[in-house]
């Protein structure tokens, strides 16, 4: 029965921090919200969706270079997720603004997570730009997580330990972006 509760309180724990980094990273990419409350028409910045692709696979890729982990094809392939952007009263413009969340993974054995992603929050620091917002690691379960943000640039990554075993994580979000020649819609 105790053991069947910790599995219970485990997946609930677990559950509340997926809910918890999806949050973090539609805070962190702005939602579309990048503009001040006071000017919901301010200029969006301007990439194609394949630049944005582009982008996220050599960020991600440059993660996995500072972690010293190779990326895999765990779960298919790397996960590229475009969305609408959301603005700031729920509202979903016609201009074709959007973000992206690339994530890819690495097949890494459990207890070489924590060093891996101590190197590449070291390298993050080292480079400059980029707020580790939150890092913590659980030596117990060899599991680490790191949220991290770029105030100049205006983007977020994750790297952290998920299921099944052995999976190590790299993700990057990116903010809205209007694609070039596509005329902003007001509000």
């Amino acid at each position: 029965m105790e053991k069947k509760h910790s599995e219970v309180t485990i997946k609930l724990f677990r559950r509340t921090r997926l809910i918890a980094m999806t949050a973090s990273v539609i805070i962190f990419t702005g939602a579309c919200m990048s503009q001040p409350a006071d000017d919901p028409n301010k200029a969006l910045p301007r990439k194609s969706r394949e630049d944005s692709l582009a982008w996220a696979k050599q960020y991600t890729a440059t993660m996995a270079h500072y972690a010293g982990v190779k990326i895999g094809k765990r779960f298919g392939s790397p996960f590229t997720d475009f969305e609408d952007c959301v603005g700031q009263n729920d509202e979903v413009a016609d201009d074709g603004r959007y973000t992206l969340t690339y994530t890819a993974y690495a097949d890494l054995p459990q207890e070489e997570h924590i060093p891996a992603v101590r190197k590449l929050r070291a390298a993050l620091k080292k480079q400059g730009g980029m707020d580790v917002s939150s890092y913590e690691e659980r030596p117990h379960s060899h599991e680490v997580i790191l949220d991290g943000y770029h105030e100049k640039e205006n983007f977020s990554l994750i790297a952290d330990s998920v299921k099944p075993p052995n999976t190590l994580r790299l993700s990057v979000s990116t903010p809205c972006f209007l694609p070039p020649g596509a005329k902003q819609q007001k509000f």
